[in-house]
């Protein structure tokens, strides 16, 4: 069977002599695992779509259920990552994060679209790292079902004035009404609270666009990368990586 289908490619895994086995969030097929053979090689025809960061136009060939690359026109490399190391770890940071929810051959609707802007965003400074992390790992919570609820307290109902979010149970709750959850619960102020509300919902197109102080900020950081960790129950090499970078951090 043959496919073809728009895809960026977010892990890569040298095979056997010259090829290389890419792992592409398709536009049609959500995840996809693909062997590129010969990619590895100067005259391979594939140029650069074996590259980590390409978002090419894949022809596929499928035959009892492995995938090969026939043809890949690449659209976009995303070159300027390379230029600062705190982007280009990030950036593999959020690729990793991509491939942890997907399923094989499982369309994730708008999550090509968030990995594209991200990538954009961070090769071309739109916004500081800090709030394009925070930003991504929220909206991919979403995307992946594990929206938290912010709209109010879950104990109370009311507009938190000393505003807190469970973990474990991924419910804004207010100071006083902590005890009626269970597990850690962390901090937010009024403007990360709006800041996270606006992440999860906000166009797509706009998902960079806000800013706030650099406290409320660090704040927002720390929630979003904590949550994300304790929905997926897992950590990340390239996180570990990304923080021990001098600038690489919550703010």
């Amino acid at each position: 069977m043959h496919l073809t289908t728009k895809g960026l490619v977010i892990r890569t895994v040298d095979w056997r002599d010259g090829d290389r086995l890419l792992t592409a969030l398709t536009e049609d097929y959500g995840l996809i695992t693909a062997n590129a053979p010969g990619v590895r090689r100067r005259s391979s025809k594939f140029g650069g779509a074996g590259q980590l960061f390409a978002y090419c136009q894949f022809s596929l060939y499928e035959k009892g259920g492995r995938m090969t690359v026939q043809d890949a026109q690449v659209l976009e490399q995303f070159f300027r990552l390379a230029e600062d190391l705190d982007a280009l770890s990030l950036a593999s940071y959020l690729c990793e994060l991509l491939g942890a929810e997907g399923e094989e051959g499982t369309p994730s609707p708008g999550a090509l679209r968030l990995a594209l802007n991200s990538l954009y965003a961070l090769a071309n400074h739109v916004a500081p790292p800090a709030l394009i992390k925070a930003a991504f790992e929220l909206r991919f919570l979403a995307i992946s079902g594990y929206e938290p609820d912010l709209r109010r307290c879950a104990a109370c109902g009311a507009e938190p004035e000393q505003p807190q979010v469970s973990l474990l149970e991924g419910r804004l709750h207010c100071a006083p009404c902590r005890a009626a959850f269970r597990g850690v619960s962390l901090p937010l102020s009024k403007a990360s609270l709006q800041a996270a509300r606006y992440a999860l919902r906000c166009d797509l197109k706009k998902l960079f666009s806000f800013r706030i102080p650099e406290e409320d900020l660090a704040l927002l950081s720390r929630f979003a990368e904590a949550y994300c960790l304790a929905r997926l129950e897992r950590g990340f090499h390239t996180l570990d990586f990304y923080h021990s970078l001098p600038q690489g951090g919550y703010c």
